[in-house]
Order: C-alpha cells, then structure tokens, then sequence
C-alpha cells in the first residue's frame, strides 16, 4: 500500500486491514465475475453482508399470521409479521455467509453454531453482526415485495391491518 493511500484511509477513518479487504473483495468480484466472491468480504462493522437480491415476491399477507416467519422462494430471505407487522431479513449469517434456519424462537447457522432471535439479534457468536433487515412493501390485494436491494432498521415494520 502507498503512502498516499494510507493518508486517505487515515482521513477516512480505515485501517489498512480494512481497505485492503475492500479491493481484495472487488477484485474478487471482478475477476470471477460472480457475487459468490462476497461470501468471503465483510462489511464495515466486520461481518458478512446479506447475499444480494432485487425485489421479490413473499406471497400474501393473509397467508402469513401474526407469528409466522417462512423463507422466501427464490430469495435469500425471510418474511415474517409479528404484533407490530410485516419485516423481512436476510438468511445469510454474518461471520461467515452461511444460510441461516428457522429453529424454535430464532434462527441458527450450523455452519459455527450462531444463534439469532426472531428479529435477527445475535444472541451466541461467533457472528459479530444481526442478520439484515429489508423493505417490505403490501399492495391493496395483499400481495408482499420484499426489496432485497433497500436494507431498513430491524425495528421498521411494514403495518398491516
């Protein structure tokens, strides 16, 4: 690394670590030409980023009862509605870009043993990030879209009457 590329990390708050990360990260992505390359990138705060995914279709919202969280099909997510609505987050653990499973009261990662809770809170690592949470969106049928591309705060809800 040069020296003036250390200044701007410096400047910008990055380590060395970390910006060297970052472009080995790019360059994977570049050279394999596949998103799969990410799996091995972490995010700023250290962890694995969700695995990526444009809007989606999660069903109806009759068919997801207060209580319910199901994986969506063709996406690397769940939708789920507690008391306060709909909410949906990624399946992919943050240590080390393993799917994660719905189990009991939360979600785990068999890959390292991470246990989340229902809103994606790690609650045992190794996983140093909660699971991601996207935009939900309901139409006047009731027909959910999940927007993989729009990450929200884990406490947005989509209301539902």
């Amino acid at each position: 690394m040069t020296k003036r590329q250390d200044d701007i990390n410096f400047a910008e708050g990055r380590s060395a670590h970390s910006a060297l990360t970052t472009r080995r990260c790019f360059l994977a992505v570049v050279s394999t030409g596949t998103v799969a390359a990410l799996a091995g990138c972490s995010s700023a705060s250290g962890g694995v980023p969700p695995e990526p995914f444009g809007d989606v279709s999660a069903g109806l919202v009759v068919d997801l009862p207060v209580g319910t969280i199901k994986p969506i099909p063709g996406a690397p997510a769940f939708v789920a509605r507690d008391g306060m609505g709909l909410y949906a987050l990624t399946m992919t653990c943050t240590h080390n870009g393993c799917g994660v499973t719905v189990v009991g009261s939360g979600f785990h990662c068999y890959c390292h043993g991470s246990d989340f809770d229902m809103n994606g809170a790690v609650r045992q690592g190794p996983a140093p990030d909660p699971l991601a949470h996207f935009a939900v969106d309901v139409d006047a049928a009731g027909n959910i879209t999940v927007h993989g591309g729009t990450q929200v705060g884990a406490d947005v809800r989509r209301a539902v009457a």
